[in-house]
């Protein structure tokens, strides 16, 4: 069976599709992948083949008007920035989607790009599956994620009303080039939102994070959105596309020397003044008699000019699975791959979240009792010293590995995702 994956966004959006797309063709399929053009490599040495598909949002976010969106920490600002680009995009991606699609007998998307995959499957009469990386759907449980505080628990009736207002205000501003996709396929044109589209198809919406991150939530909806659990990459693909060339030797000797550190690691944060928030960590770590260990992937800072100390080390990007098992605790961006990693290993966690789903996360990290949330605008010596005492609190440990136990109950969601698809394409 050929399967056609079309994605689009950052790594943290295409990488689950990636491990699901390996596994699919560990099963003998035949998987061709869409990907955007700064991701196309990454997705080749892992061992898929693959094509450009979408735009570099990555290149939108580095730029100064998207740091400037990201350090204001505005989803709604962050949406205008995505959409106006998607907007000079339209056009291109639509043939792009329909190229990556074109001989498949089954088509993946993922919420970023099932609108337009919809349409090319209703066109090809193949069927579709939908991966959800974060609660993407109407439900009583929770608002859509950005409109309400994260710690806000209002009434059902409201966390309704506020996806009615984001389903609505994505097919208004999409719906223009949805339909002119439609035309070239030689569809009728559609007024309706991606979600009725998928729904009125059956179309399975699979939920890639872990059901005991959201408790309540999937009592409210149907088996059409199971939630599976998180798509890591496995240990032998993270070794063919080159991220851990290097086995970590002299990193985990520094580890063994002293107390576990507490891991930090701001991923895609908009951090102007590396050096101001490395003085930042080195001086809470002091303040609380902890080791830190800094992962400087986030930033442009120098690895061998850092100025740290004995109890402070500074790194490149490390791989998570060796690495937290041997902290006490994890600081980072809150996005759900980092998240699900730090709490499936037992560390309790501080979210230090930028947009988008990340407040989200954050505020189920807090609302668990597993860690502690703060925007990225509220990064200073304060209030990152009061959320790791939260973090490192006796009952915080208790409670973290606790939920730990429950996340490794599901490690089979790939092969789950992957059984869902095959059915799905069986009919």
């Amino acid at each position: 069976m050929r399967i056609a994956i079309p994605l689009t966004g950052t790594r943290g959006d295409v990488q689950p599709a990636v491990a699901l797309g390996l596994e699919l063709r560990r099963r003998g399929h035949d998987v061709f992948v869409g990907a955007p053009p700064n991701l196309v490599d990454f997705v080749t040495r892992a061992g898929l083949p693959a094509a450009a598909c979408g735009p570099d949002v990555q290149q939108l976010y580095s730029s100064p008007e998207g740091q400037r969106a990201l350090a204001a920490g505005s989803s709604f600002r962050l949406m205008q920035l995505v959409g106006k680009q998607m907007a000079g995009y339209a056009t291109r991606m639509n043939r792009e989607v329909i190229e990556v699609c074109e001989g498949a007998d089954m088509i993946v998307s993922t919420m970023l790009t099932e609108d337009r995959a919809a349409s090319v499957a209703e066109a090809m009469r193949v069927p579709m599956v939908s991966l959800h990386g974060f609660p993407s759907r109407m439900n009583g449980a929770y608002p859509f994620p950005g409109v309400l505080p994260p710690t806000a628990r209002p009434p059902a009736l409201v966390n309704r009303a506020t996806w009615l207002l984001a389903e609505n205000l994505r097919r208004v501003v999409f719906l223009k080039y949805l339909n002119q996709l439609r035309r070239e396929l030689g569809l009728r044109g559609s007024l309706t939102s991606p979600a009725e589209m998928l729904a009125r198809r059956s179309v399975p919406e699979v939920q890639i994070y872990d059901p005991a991150l959201v408790p309540g939530l999937a009592e409210q909806w149907d088996a059409r959105r199971p939630l599976v659990g998180f798509l890591p990459l496995e240990r032998f693909t993270r070794e063919a596309i080159g991220e851990l060339a290097a086995d970590h030797g002299e990193l985990v000797a520094w580890i063994a020397q002293g107390e576990p550190p507490v891991y930090f690691g701001f991923g895609s944060m908009p951090i102007q003044d590396a050096h101001a928030v490395l003085s930042i960590v080195r001086d809470v770590c002091e303040r609380l008699g902890l080791r830190g260990l800094v992962s400087a992937g986030w930033s442009d800072l120098d690895v061998t000019a850092a100025e740290t100390g004995p109890d402070i080390t500074v790194t490149g990007p490390v791989a998570h699975d060796i690495v937290f098992p041997l902290c006490a605790a994890a600081v980072h961006h809150g996005g759900i791959g980092t998240t699900f990693e730090s709490l499936r290993a037992g560390l309790p966690t501080v979210v230090c979240s930028v947009s988008f789903d990340q407040p989200m996360w954050g505020g189920q990290v807090q609302r668990l009792g597993v860690g502690a949330h703060l925007t990225f605008q509220q990064l200073d010596r304060e209030h990152l010293t009061a959320a790791l005492r939260t973090a490192l609190a006796e009952e915080t440990r208790q409670r973290t590995k606790t939920l730990s136990a429950q996340l490794y109950s599901h490690a089979d969601a790939t092969s789950r995702t992957a059984d869902i698809v095959e059915s799905t394409a069986a009919g």
